[in-house]
C-alpha cells in the first residue's frame, strides 16, 4: 500500500482527484489524497507545502495548471517541473513526480468531448471540441491565451460549464479518453499507478 499526497491547485483538482484519479489510483495499492492549495500558486507557496507533505506520505505528486501558475520562470511546462523539484533536497527527489497540466485542467474536458456533450446537453459539442483539438495539434496543445486557454474556450461553447461540478463529472467517465488524447497527463497518471509495484 502506498499513500500518495497530492498537492492541487484548487477546488476542481481537489474534487477530480477524489472522484476519480484516487479511485482509478486504489486499484493499484495507491491510495491518494488531495491536499488544496486554494488557488494562485507559486514556486514561493508550494516549496513549504510540498516539503509538509514529504513527512507525511510515501510519495508526493503536484497537479496545477500551466495556464496562471503565478510569477512562473522561464522555460516550458517540463522546466516548471524541474523548478518543483528542486525545491527539495536532493534526497527526498526521488519521492517527489512533478507533474503540470499542460495548459489547463479543460484540456482533459476537451479530450473526452463524447462525455461532455453527454453531460452538458449540447447537440454537436462533441465535433465543436473536437475541431478546437484538430486546429491545436492536440488536447494538450490547446494553448494558454488569455482567450483561447481551454477553460474560456469551453464556455464560449457551453455557457452554463462550471469546472467544478462538470470537469469532474464528465471525466468520471471521460477518464480513458483524457488518456489517449492528452499524452502527458496518461504518461503521469501511468507512474502513479506504478508506485506501489516498485515496492
Amino acid at each position: 500500500m502506498i499513500r500518495l499526497g497530492i498537492s492541487v491547485e484548487g477546488a476542481t483538482e481537489r474534487e477530480f482527484v477524489s472522484r476519480v484519479l484516487a479511485p482509478e489510483l486504489a486499484r493499484n495499492q495507491v491510495f491518494a489524497s488531495p491536499i488544496d492549495m486554494r488557488g494562485r500558486v507559486s514556486l514561493q507557496r508550494i516549496s513549504r507545502e510540498i516539503n509538509s507533505l514529504l513527512a507525511m506520505f510515501d510519495y508526493v505528486t503536484t497537479f496545477y495548471d500551466f495556464y496562471g501558475f503565478q510569477k512562473r520562470p522561464q522555460g516550458d511546462v517540463e522546466a516548471l517541473e524541474i523548478a518543483i523539484s528542486e525545491l527539495v533536497s536532493p534526497g527526498q527527489r526521488h519521492r517527489l513526480m512533478p507533474y503540470v497540466q499542460q495548459y489547463e485542467f479543460e484540456a482533459l474536458v476537451l479530450a473526452a468531448h463524447d462525455q461532455a456533450e453527454a453531460v452538458m446537453a449540447i447537440r454537436s459539442l462533441s465535433d465543436r471540441f473536437k475541431k478546437i483539438v484538430a486546429d491545436s495539434g492536440g488536447a494538450e496543445k490547446v494553448n494558454d491565451g488569455y482567450d483561447t486557454c481551454p477553460s474560456r474556450r469551453i464556455k464560449a461553447l457551453a455557457p452554463q460549464y462550471e469546472k467544478k461540478f462538470h470537469g469532474p463529472v464528465i471525466l468520471e467517465e471521460g477518464l480513458a479518453a483524457a488518456r489517449v488524447g492528452c499524452p502527458r497527463f496518461d504518461a503521469w497518471l501511468t507512474q502513479l499507478s506504478q508506485l506501489a509495484a516498485q515496492g
